[in-house]
């Protein structure tokens, strides 16, 4: 449903839509609508269901806790030769870092491990604040955060990094999947449909609503 030239909510604000920069008015939407840009189409806001904010905060609770325990479990146990190795996720860093590859240990060190538990971290913040309309210190930084770096969020991509390198090991020994490759695959799923659920204007409208009260 357009709604870019809808009458009503004459206290609607004016933004620039992302994608092709044509304005438009920022309405505040009823269930089942959504807002598009009438340039490009582009879907700019839907309506978000209170309700679903109490949900995101149980999955992102939930990646918070398998991301620690896809850091202290081992991802797989490797045996070549009878030569048996456990490898954690941060075993896997120290390895490329010491071989000479730190660059490749650097990525993978902040786009696995750090900027994951910044992103979790910042997200579980920002729904506890939302969830709770406590007008907690940082809300907007907190969103701001998040918005950044969701596409840094590289967990799926890990994911099926290790997929691929087991493959290739296979070829050389024995692969035994252990419980932290199944953190990280159940991290990665969630991950992905924690980011259906962000409408940055549903939490800006949210935020503004908890400041003014």
């Amino acid at each position: 449903m357009d709604l870019n030239h809808s009458p009503d909510n004459l206290s609607s604000s004016l933004r620039l839509c992302p994608d092709c920069s044509a304005s438009y008015r920022d309405y505040s939407l009823r269930r089942g609508e959504e807002l598009l840009c009438t340039r490009c189409r582009k879907k700019l806001k839907k309506y978000g269901d209170p309700n679903s904010l109490q949900r995101t905060w149980a999955l992102v609770t939930a990646c918070l806790i398998f991301l620690l325990m896809a850091n202290v479990s081992p991802l797989m146990v490797f045996d070549v030769s009878g030569n048996t190795q456990s490898n954690l996720m941060i075993t896997g860093v120290e390895s490329l870092f010491f071989q000479g590859y730190w660059p490749i240990a650097l990525l993978v060190f902040f786009s696995a491990i750090v900027l994951p538990i910044f992103y979790f971290s910042a997200f579980w913040y920002l729904l506890g604040g939302c969830c709770l309309r406590r007008p907690w210190p940082g809300l907007k930084g907190a969103l701001f955060l998040v918005e950044t770096l969701m596409p840094w969020n590289l967990i799926p991509v890990f994911a099926v990094a290790i997929l691929a390198a087991v493959v290739k090991l296979q070829q050389l020994g024995n692969i035994q999947w252990k419980s932290g490759s199944l953190w990280v695959v159940l991290l990665a799923i969630v991950s992905l449909i924690i980011m259906r659920f962000f409408d940055r204007s549903f939490f800006e409208e949210i935020i503004a609503s908890i400041e003014k009260s």
